[in-house]
């Protein structure tokens, strides 16, 4: 077994409140393809993580080149919200204090993810820290950008995507990348009580998540493999707003060879009645529902049901 992520030599982690950097404004490639095994280590990569240093290898394997653009912002963090080693992002509050060009953005609070291997939690080896980080960064950004209509109301106001390069002493400078998106006032409706909300306001709830999720899938062809209370906020004006999609897959499926040849109908509406029925599929939602499940589906989307074609109910079902 490899030495864990979080045990390895490591500079401190920079990102702290009261901490000035300059990031610059920067456009990723495509969304990296998902392919099975695709964010693993090979046995080459696991040679080169037990041989150098984890500063060192992120000087080896920098992120995917992208553009770099000619907007340069500065900026100062207020508030941290979650930055630790051995997770997927370092989520902090930060202020604009100032932009290159000038523009409206001085004084403005948003939020600031960042996208570094560095801190990434690689499952003791088994993940390549470096190609995670790489899918999660131009996954995010195509998902913001294919969002935009969503963006101010059941999604964050995105505020573009950016590059860091960070120090390493006696190394050189190693780069990461980050992208900017609106504060969302609120809570995280995994650390709301659901024993708070009566059985009525839970459903409602549960299908606003339903509703939204069925939305994407149909009008923009992205299907979220990550929606959990982890990625919602509970808007104190009672919406919810959706955040995390690092994991989204476009085209509603994976890269792989097989999943190619497979019809998804795309651009087509798929009812709820094939999608969300299994309450397997609600599954980090369990704490939230204390009703029997598919009736309620049936019940809620039963107006869906002249939709559903006999190809789709084959493909879903199947």
């Amino acid at each position: 077994m490899e030495i864990p992520s979080t045990e390895l030599p490591k500079p401190p982690i920079p990102y702290v409140k009261g901490w000035r950097f300059t990031v610059q404004s920067h456009t990723p490639p495509p969304p990296t393809p998902v392919t099975q095994n695709g964010c693993c280590n090979s046995m080459p990569e696991i040679e080169e993580r037990r041989d150098l240093s984890a500063a060192e290898r992120c000087l080896q394997n920098p992120p995917l080149p992208g553009k770099a653009g000619s907007t340069t912002l500065e900026l100062e963090i207020v508030h941290l919200l979650k930055v630790k080693d051995g997770t997927n992002a370092q989520v902090f509050v930060i202020n604009i204090i100032g932009s290159n060009p000038e523009s409206s953005w001085p004084g403005q609070k948003v939020v600031a993810k960042v996208y570094d291997p560095l801190y990434h939690d690689d499952d003791d080896g088994y993940l390549n820290s470096f190609r995670c980080v790489d899918k999660h960064y131009t996954h995010e950004v195509a998902s913001y950008e294919n969002l935009s209509e969503f963006q101010g109301d059941a999604v964050p106001t995105f505020y573009g995507s950016y590059s860091l390069d960070i120090p390493v002493e006696g190394l050189g400078v190693r780069t990461v990348r980050l992208i900017l998106v609106e504060y969302i006032p609120g809570i995280l409706m995994k650390d709301a009580n659901p024993q708070d909300f009566s059985q009525s306001a839970r459903q409602q709830v549960m299908k606003k998540i339903i509703d939204f999720e069925t939305d994407v899938y149909f009008k923009k062809d992205m299907c979220n493999e990550d929606i959990s209370p982890r990625n919602v906020i509970m808007h104190p004006e009672g919406k919810l707003v959706y955040i995390d999609f690092a994991n989204v897959l476009f085209g509603r499926k994976t890269d792989d060879y097989f999943a190619s040849t497979i019809d998804m109908f795309l651009g087509q509406y798929i009812s709820p009645l094939l999608r969300w029925t299994n309450q397997d599929n609600a599954w980090d939602f369990q704490d939230w529902i204390d009703w029997d499940w598919e009736p309620w589906v049936k019940a809620e989307y039963a107006h869906t049901a002249d939709t559903i074609t006999q190809e789709q109910r084959e493909r879903y079902d199947s």
